[in-house]
């Protein structure tokens, strides 16, 4: 699928596409075999970014895609990385722009994880290294510059792509919750009802008065909107789900704690150097 992305190139829009496709240039490799077929104006650029481009695939340097390709194409970067992306999500003491996060849960490698505030929101830094892929509903305006604060850093150390464009672009239009639940994907029941207000009450109500079910019930709120996201992710990678009803099993249940971050290997090198993720908060505090 993502071979065939070529509307980012030179001098390629839907019109020239769709002249390609009449002349039977299709891929990056059609492009480059079938040179005598291309428009003589745009052949030169147009080969040199298909040899970026499989440059690119084969390297797995994910990245490129994600800067370079047309938003009607970012949809293929998940349909080739779909079993190596992982999925995240915040929860926020509110919508203002100095609001702190509270919970992160990210699905990564077919295993729910959950991070809080004064316990191990740390680990999801950590967590990052060992990310290939990190996806999102609506992230670029909201939980990615919340994680850039939070953790004093300038960028993510993989990248990262924003799902509610490529759904967009594929028909899927509104939001997380209203597009899974017109897909037929509904939460547990005790998740129904549950929004980012409710968040919010649920995170005081666990701060000023400890109530473990309140806590209990926001990890499980925020990682079902992880799922529901790996499950919108497979639908707009063309994937079949079967038994709906099991992708729900990594849930938290109401009485499980926060899961630990998956460790990196000793001999995988940080992104940010030999610095622990909480010196570099302080550190970033210290520099603000």
């Amino acid at each position: 699928m993502i071979k065939e992305s070529l509307l980012h190139c030179a001098g390629i829009g839907p019109v020239r596409l769709a002249q390609l496709h009449e002349a039977g240039v299709r891929s990056w490799h059609d492009v480059l075999r079938d040179v005598e077929r291309l428009p003589i104006g745009s052949s030169a650029p147009l080969v040199e970014e298909c040899d970026r481009c499989i440059d690119a695939l084969e390297t797995k340097n994910i990245r490129y895609f994600v800067d370079h390709l047309a938003p009607l194409d970012k949809w293929r970067i998940v349909s080739e990385f779909l079993d190596e992306t992982s999925f995240f999500d915040i929860e926020t003491t509110g919508l203002e722009h100095d609001s702190r996060i509270t919970v992160i849960a990210c699905w990564h490698r077919g295993e729910v994880l959950t991070f809080v505030e004064h316990e191990n929101l740390d680990d999801f830094l950590r967590l990052l290294d060992d990310v290939t892929l990190l996806a999102s509903f609506n992230g670029s305006s909201f939980d990615v510059p919340r994680v850039l604060d939070a953790f004093h850093i300038p960028h993510l150390p993989c990248p990262h792509l924003d799902l509610r464009w490529p759904c967009y672009h594929k028909g899927f239009r509104g939001s997380l919750k209203s597009i899974t639940a017109r897909l037929g994907f509904a939460r547990p029941f005790d998740l129904q009802d549950a929004d980012g207000e409710l968040a919010v009450h649920l995170w005081n109500r666990w701060t000023l008065d400890q109530d473990h079910g309140a806590r209990d019930l926001l990890l499980r709120y925020c990682a079902s909107d992880v799922i529901l996201l790996a499950m919108l992710a497979h639908r707009l990678a063309d994937r079949v789900i079967t038994s709906p009803a099991d992708w729900w099993l990594p849930l938290p249940s109401k009485t499980e704690l926060p899961c630990a971050a998956t460790p990196v290997a000793s001999t995988t090198r940080s992104t940010f150097g030999v610095g622990s993720p909480s010196k570099l908060r302080a550190r970033g505090k210290r520099t603000a």
